[in-house]
């Protein structure tokens, strides 16, 4: 968007410097008392420049260059916007699949390894170890599939404020 209109303040820069081309005549009217007889007398006057040396092609130049490089640096950022699109949808796909993965059939086992730890330990088949091992596992695959989660949501924000239309 701020590319967009700087482009279009280049091209009002151009349209500026051609319409200050064409010379502009001035017209005049006006009264002037006369000091000799005290009269008033009306006075018309025209002027019209020649641009003999300066016919303004030089400013019309300089803005013309000026929206071409405005013209250029809006296609850079319409190009680096589109690539930082592609990386942000590659990056949203790899963080679904990573939180699917985290928190789909390793949580689950975790749990269940769990689940039998506590049961086993009650029982006295396991030690205390293997259940704080089988606990801290599953704590440890739970953090792993919040973080995938909040990969995922981070990676889907960021490709929301990247296609998100600005306001002109």
């Amino acid at each position: 968007a701020a590319a967009r209109a700087d482009q279009k303040t280049a091209e009002a820069q151009v349209r500026l410097a051609r319409s200050q081309r064409i010379p502009d005549v001035t017209a005049s009217v006006g009264l002037r008392r006369l000091p000799i007889n005290n009269d008033v007398a009306a006075v018309f006057g025209v002027s019209v420049p020649l641009p003999l040396f300066n016919n303004g092609s030089a400013a019309v130049a300089q803005a013309s260059a000026e929206r071409d490089r405005a013209e250029a640096l809006r296609r850079a950022a319409e190009l680096d916007n589109s690539q930082a699109i592609e990386q942000a949808d590659a990056e949203l796909a790899n963080a679904a699949d990573a939180a699917r993965t985290a928190a789909g059939p390793s949580l689950a086992a975790a749990q269940e390894a769990a689940r039998i730890a506590r049961i086993g330990y009650r029982e006295g088949k396991f030690g205390q170890l293997d259940l704080l091992e089988a606990e801290r596992t599953l704590a440890e695959t739970r953090a792993a599939a919040v973080d995938a989660l909040a990969a995922f949501h981070v990676a889907q924000a960021q490709l929301d404020r990247l296609t998100a239309s600005a306001k002109d």
